[in-house]
């Protein structure tokens, strides 16, 4: 008799507990939406303040990390091209894009991206990227691809959605609707150097049904 008693309070108590705890997650989440695009925007532009402080040693660093001395040799060359890099960085927001998305990502309606690098250049911080490099064809390159700074970037997880497409203005990739699970199809081969596309080869059921 006296369990029967107490549990229509007990699930009353657990149901104002669980609600209490719906209406905190969701004041939080609308908390972090309101402060952290401005926390992120003030830190990239510290981070931007603070490279141009150390602007003197980045030909080093830049030389460092792509492992290739001729940053530092070329010193009086590398020195511009890291102040296009600082620009094209504040420009895009990269920094303050990756502090939102992991510490407040939105919800996004599932895309379907589609298409193949042209290698123009233009994702690379509007071409301004000190890593960026033109073969004798004007395809773009990067000297960093697929070392551990590069996967410490948003470069290769580019392009992922129709916003990012449109922030650079890129003309290889389109984004819509995906009409059911939302995988994203990106037939891209980036490497150091840019690939030839070779025919592919039929198979032998192919062949044996011909």
């Amino acid at each position: 008799m006296r369990e029967s008693m107490t549990l229509p309070p007990l699930r009353r108590s657990l149901r104002i507990l669980r609600l209490r705890r719906h209406h905190a997650r969701r004041l939080a989440a609308a908390w972090r939406r309101a402060f952290v695009p401005g926390l992120a925007r003030g830190v990239e532009l510290t981070m931007a303040l603070a490279a141009y402080a150390v602007l003197p040693i980045w030909p080093v660093v830049a030389a460092v990390v792509a492992r290739d001395p001729s940053y530092a040799l070329r010193y009086w060359v590398t020195l511009p091209q890291v102040v296009r890099h600082i620009r094209g960085a504040v420009r895009g927001r990269s920094v303050s894009r990756y502090v939102v998305q992991k510490l407040a990502p939105h919800r996004v309606e599932p895309q379907q991206v589609s298409g193949a690098c042209t290698h123009c250049g233009n994702c690379c911080l509007y071409g301004g990227c000190v890593y960026l490099a033109y073969d004798a064809q004007g395809r773009s390159m990067c000297r960093i691809y697929g070392g551990r700074v590069w996967k410490l970037l948003a470069c290769g997880e580019y392009p992922g959605s129709a916003r990012e497409i449109d922030l650079y203005a890129c003309p290889s990739f389109t984004a819509a609707p995906a009409a059911g699970g939302g995988a994203r199809v990106i037939p891209i081969v980036a490497a150091r150097k840019p690939r030839t596309a070779q025919p592919a080869r039929a198979s032998s059921r192919s062949r044996a049904g011909q």
